[in-house]
């Protein structure tokens, strides 16, 4: 199954880099993982996401960094089988930017967003989903932003962080999806790769993916985050940004929940074709891919 209205998105039109370290005890001292992107010829970088881990249950947690977008909303959608996507504004909750929402898939199944200065059940909208411990090549979020785009640049960057650098001046638009694996199906050795490489990886056969080991929080899985660039824009009736949790196999029946900026509909994208972790995982190809990526950083300055 996959979504027409992104089925333009192909990665291997474009050539990107992304950029990771990440100690592990910085990772699991500081518990958030920020993404960023740095658009062709731009010298800053712009923040799209924080990823934290919930120590309580081992839920995953997203926090989109949307300050410039103004009325954000949270809300259920649902899916026809003709792939048109409607949200249940009726019971949406909207914020402005002053008070982000996050996604809280828990470990349990049960999936929420809900603006972060909510207490208890006020504002949450609530979907459930599997158990994240019975997932294995199962997208959970995806992400559709328009790009350039309202994505702040002032946020500072942590050495612990995915810089993902779009170097091409075509870019439209950007697609992350989300991806649990099982984490016993990758060779041990090659989670963090070598020495000091921490939880977070280069994906070595494939430039637009990025693994987080969850393992040092109770969950036997790794997170797999695909960038996915496109010269197209995204749809004219679609929000600007779209951050959507869902099932691949139960979207047309239960819908999903999602987090959205501007006046079109939320988008959910899923990933047509997900790799087999152990198709693209080893630990040869880390070390020339960093070494590539201060080359770009080095000479873009």
């Amino acid at each position: 199954m996959s979504n027409p209205d992104l089925s333009s998105f192909n990665s291997s039109e474009l050539n990107q880099v992304n950029e990771t370290h990440a100690p592990l005890e910085k990772l699991s001292r500081k518990r958030s993982l920020g993404v960023h992107i740095k658009m062709h010829r731009e010298r800053v970088t712009r923040k799209m996401l924080s990823i934290s881990i919930n120590r309580r249950d081992g839920g995953i947690m997203v926090v989109p960094h949307l300050q410039n977008w103004g009325i954000i909303t949270a809300a259920q959608f649902a899916v026809t089988d003709a792939w048109r996507v409607t949200a249940d504004t009726a019971n949406a909750t909207n914020t402005g930017d002053e008070n982000r929402p996050k996604l809280h898939y828990h470990r349990s199944g049960m999936t929420s967003v809900q603006p972060q200065q909510y207490t208890g059940a006020v504002g949450r909208k609530t979907i459930h989903l599997p158990s994240l411990d019975e997932l294995d090549t199962v997208q959970i979020f995806s992400v559709a932003a328009r790009l350039p785009g309202l994505l702040p640049w002032n946020q500072l960057e942590n050495s612990w962080d995915v810089i993902h650098i779009l170097d091409r001046p075509e870019v439209k638009s950007l697609q992350i999806s989300g991806v649990i694996y099982n984490r016993s199906k990758i060779d041990a050795g090659s989670i963090g790769g070598m020495e000091g490489a921490g939880p977070l990886t280069l994906a070595s056969g494939h430039n637009n993916a990025v693994f987080v080991d969850l393992s040092g929080y109770g969950l036997e899985s790794v997170l797999g985050l695909f960038f996915n660039p496109s010269p197209l824009t995204l749809p004219s009736d679609a929000a600007d940004f779209t951050l959507a949790s869902f099932h691949p196999r139960q979207l047309l029946t239960q819908g999903g929940v999602a987090i959205y900026a501007g006046d079109g509909r939320p988008t959910p994208s899923l990933l047509a074709d997900i790799p087999d972790v152990s198709s693209i995982h080893s630990v040869s190809a880390l070390h020339p891919v960093s070494s590539n990526i201060e080359r770009v950083l080095n000479n873009d300055r």
